[in-house]
């Protein structure tokens, strides 16, 4: 028979101690966790409720179409505010989210001062349509600005929801030649540029018509007609016919100037009927 020991014998008193002495050092840890939580809720209570680090001072730098009062209400940093309250990774994701912002970092100068530091998307235009939406050279829409710095901006005209890529459905050519267009009026040493662009449509047979905003170096037009493609060169054709007519001395307005075809340049004075229209061969 196997051996069993007796209730009052010395193996089991012993066993019964350690294990009273092992329930009496858990709960000593668990009081003493207990405390050192109730401790640091208390100091933190303190802290949020202290003065001393209510936000005094909230620096925002980078924004331009975005005004003050929009970065607080999207921050939410408004009223009195505990530094200790402030989340900085949270507040510039929601910054982050508002399609106008293309990065976003907010940082605590302890005691009581709030950085926040905002890169915002450069419109390259703003598309005509209900409501207005700017464009920047990514593709990425945002709401039209008001601002006067911002109205200066060439306007498309011609581009619809439908242009636009989405999720399965790619961008038609319209858009997309749109894109190149406006990418490649923004080189360096280009002659069409946006200081005299006033508008573009969009056609989706004969592709871009630009407006200008005023007198090509001296001489008036009403159109350029630039069609799809090669935007760069075309642009490089235009300098060359209007230094072409001011050496000719010819100062009658022109109505439109065809670049569609660059084997052939096109021009219809103002005034004069289609067939009068001057052709300048490549």
């Amino acid at each position: 028979m196997p051996f069993r020991p007796r209730r009052d014998s010395t193996f089991l008193r012993q066993r019964r101690a350690l294990r009273w002495r092992a329930f009496r050092i858990f709960c000593w840890r668990c009081a003493g966790w207990l405390l050192l939580a109730l401790f640091l809720v208390a100091i933190h209570d303190v802290f949020v409720q202290w003065d001393r680090y209510n936000v005094r001072e909230i620096d925002i730098s980078g924004n331009r179409l975005i005004g003050r009062e929009e970065v607080l209400d999207v921050t939410g940093l408004k009223g009195r505010i505990n530094v200790f309250r402030v989340n900085p990774f949270l507040l510039a994701k929601r910054l982050r989210d508002d399609p106008r912002i293309k990065s976003a970092d907010v940082s605590i100068n302890w005691p009581d001062r709030i950085r926040i530091r905002i890169v915002e998307r450069t419109p390259l235009a703003i598309i005509r349509m209900d409501p207005p939406v700017m464009i920047d050279v990514e593709g990425a829409c945002f709401q039209a600005s008001q601002k006067p710095s911002q109205r200066s901006l060439p306007e498309i005209e011609g581009l619809a929801p439908s242009d636009f890529p989405g999720p399965g459905t790619p961008a038609t050519e319209a858009y997309q030649e749109t894109m190149n267009a406006l990418i490649a009026w923004t080189q360096e040493n280009v002659y069409l540029t946006f200081e005299n662009i006033d508008r573009i449509r969009v056609d989706p047979d004969i592709g871009l018509t630009v407006i200008p905003k005023q007198a090509i170096s001296g001489l008036n037009v009403g159109q350029i007609r630039v069609g799809y493609h090669f935007y760069s060169e075309k642009s490089a054709m235009l300098e060359h016919v209007i230094r072409y007519m001011n050496q000719i001395h010819m100062n009658q307005a022109i109505e439109w100037i065809d670049l569609t075809d660059m084997k052939r340049i096109v021009l219809k004075p103002a005034g004069a009927d289609s067939a009068e229209a001057f052709r300048k061969e490549k």
